[in-house]
């Protein structure tokens, strides 16, 4: 399936940054040398990958500035994954990120989804790499993850660790499963010290209890298996509509413009009609 998405990718003309194929018989000198350069990190990555010990880790959708840098189209997706987890004879293990209870688990949160587990941390507590990888990005993302870190493993899995108080890595830098790569934290939109982690399959956020019993914080199984079904909760999440409330709206104004009611505002956003609404909030309208 990884060599079918590579493909279509090409095909449809689209590079890495999301440029047309067709642009580069325009460059200038300017853009000519800024695409030297993006070809000179793409050879230094794509080196990375070609190493026997990063074998299966792919480039797709690669971006070091973008969390979340591209996704498949799940909704349509007919294929089975089956991704192996560890091998010890290949000296792949697993490592939980950090041991201690869940304050939020994967699924809805009040009105909003939640794309991942919130473990308890404390500030400056020891975070570790899920599984082998390349670091792919680490950044400060202010009005939400924080300071993050986000690894690209094997067969189209990355694993996303937020809140952080530090980054203790580069992006394109190898990890080991157990591997330091970050302290624990309380930055971004975070109402308490916890590691925000999430794991996604080619962009596409995958429940982590799929993979560990949080428990134990033990894998169930060595293996993964994707199909659909893992998926099916985002067909219905992208039904959804929202909207971003301007200066001086109100929700009657709001309803007016999205032709519904006040009450049914309210009622997809747990909000009474007396709440006050503010500039830059999103509200569900569908």
């Amino acid at each position: 399936m990884k060599k079918l998405m590579i493909l279509w990718w090409t095909l449809i003309g689209v590079g890495l940054k999301g440029q047309p194929a067709g642009d580069s018989l325009y460059l200038s000198a300017a853009d000519s040398a800024v695409n030297a350069e993006e070809d000179e990190f793409q050879h230094l990555v794509d080196g990375l990958f070609h190493e026997d010990q990063f074998a299966g880790i792919d480039t797709l959708f690669w971006d070091n500035a973008m969390i979340n840098a591209g996704h498949f189209d799940s909704g349509n997706w007919k294929d089975t994954a089956i991704i192996v987890l560890v091998d010890s004879a290949a000296g792949r293990f697993f490592c939980p990120p950090f041991v201690n209870y869940l304050t939020c688990n994967f699924g809805w949160r009040r009105h909003l989804w939640h794309y991942g587990v919130d473990i308890k941390v404390n500030k400056g507590d020891t975070i570790r790499a899920a599984f082998d990888g390349v670091v792919r990005v680490t950044k400060y993302d202010r009005r939400g993850y924080g300071k993050v870190v986000v690894i690209r493993h094997r067969y189209g899995l990355e694993t996303i660790y937020g809140h952080l108080s530090e980054t203790l890595v580069l992006p394109t830098q190898q990890v080991k499963a157990g591997e330091t790569i970050g302290l624990g934290g309380n930055t971004g939109r975070s109402t308490g010290s916890h590691l925000h982690f999430e794991i996604r399959y080619y962009g596409e956020p995958v429940d982590p209890n799929d993979l560990i019993d949080f428990r134990t914080f033990t894998l169930k199984n060595d293996t993964l298996v994707l199909t659909r079904a893992n998926f099916e909760y985002l067909v219905e999440l992208r039904k959804m509509k929202w909207m971003t409330v301007r200066k001086g709206d109100t929700l009657g104004h709001i309803a007016l413009r999205y032709h519904t009611t006040v009450r049914k505002l309210c009622q997809l956003n747990h909000i009474r009609p007396t709440t006050i609404i503010r500039p830059g909030q999103k509200l569900r309208y569908q």
